[in-house]
């Protein structure tokens, strides 16, 4: 199916389709998409599961699956045994793979959003992305385009062999007052998401990102 979600001169998002072959290997070398091997991008292509900007050109610039969690893939397996949709109902997005020097994550993770939300209306759709702390910068930066997207940081939990920070593309359902900052590489961060707490919003400081916890329910 050619559906086309957003246009501008250098965004250009939409779904796939098997034509798209060569380009997506083109980006993905040897390696495949993050948390989906290679071996398994013909299904996904075939089955509508991948989202790409060709950024108005004729080379993929990004890439992500979206994945049902009632798929055996090791991260929608991953999200279900730690309770996230055990029922095998939504889906997850996983890691965009990116050419380098792309500057549209952002809109390409809200396009996501919105494809996602529309496909799984009555369900929940989480995302992922890796917790690298050696790297905490980049990491900093990738969680700040996930918030500014409209998700909403609901854990830091190893799975899939990494320690991953779950976003759920529900927002709070009120909104509350700040109950505490706290930094992505804080201890604490895990232990305040597990007892209710969520992330929405974040600042900037002296010591790098803020996140500003709030009361999930």
């Amino acid at each position: 199916m050619l559906q086309t979600l957003e246009r501008t001169a250098t965004f250009d998002a939409r779904m796939l389709l098997p034509g798209d072959r060569e380009a997506l290997l083109a980006l993905c070398g040897a390696g495949g998409l993050p948390q989906l091997p290679r071996q398994a991008l013909n299904g996904a292509l075939a089955d509508g599961r991948l989202l790409g900007d060709f950024g108005g050109g004729d080379t993929l610039q990004a890439a992500a699956a979206l994945l049902p969690l009632y798929d055996e893939g090791v991260l929608p397996a991953s999200l279900r045994a730690a309770g996230y949709g055990a029922d095998g109902q939504g889906a997850v997005l996983t890691p965009p793979l990116l050419a380098e020097h792309y500057t549209q994550l952002r809109q390409f993770l809200r396009t996501a959003l919105r494809l996602a939300t529309t496909r799984y209306a009555s369900y929940h759709v989480w995302a992922v992305q890796p917790l690298d702390t050696q790297d905490l910068p980049h990491c900093e930066d990738l969680c700040a385009q996930y918030l500014s997207a409209g998700l909403t940081l609901r854990a830091v939990r190893p799975m899939a062999g990494a320690n991953m920070m779950v976003f759920s593309a529900r927002g709070l359902p009120h909104w509350r007052e700040p109950y505490r900052h706290l930094h992505l590489a804080d201890p604490a961060l895990p232990r305040m998401l597990e007892r209710g707490y969520a992330v929405a919003d974040f600042g900037w400081g002296p010591r790098g990102m803020e996140l500003v916890l709030r009361a999930a329910s």
